[in-house]
């Protein structure tokens, strides 16, 4: 019997963290304003989007979470940037011999509106 190994992999990514005072507020690498001035409590920059996107990514190769690569445990990634983070983990998935095709993400927010900075890109 052979190992049969799909050509394309999906993985699915979630990520969350509560808003705090006196925190930027980084999502997708961006510095959002926040109306109330919150911003998201976390080890690194907190960036969720780009947290839930590296999780789907190693999820997908099934080779762990972020947590395992940069764990908070470690004061090298305290207040890291999530998108030096994510370039670490395409890195480590390429290393496989795997490229990224499509991803597609949802954020769930109350405040602030997303969508004007979605445009500006």
């Amino acid at each position: 019997m052979t190992k049969y190994s799909p050509q394309f992999r999906i993985g699915n990514g979630y990520d969350i963290h509560r808003l705090v005072e006196d925190r930027d507020l980084i999502i997708g690498g961006v510095k959002l304003h926040h109306p109330e001035k919150l911003g998201l409590d976390g080890h690194s920059d907190a960036d969720v989007l780009s947290h839930s996107i590296m999780d789907a990514l190693l999820g997908a190769l099934s080779l762990g979470d972020i947590g395992k690569y940069f764990p908070p445990s470690d004061e090298k990634w305290k207040n890291a940037d999530s998108l030096f983070l994510l370039s670490k983990v395409i890195d480590l998935i390429r290393q496989d011999g795997w490229e990224i095709n499509n991803i597609d993400s949802v954020l769930v927010a109350e405040r602030p509106k997303i969508m004007p900075h979605i445009i500006k890109l």
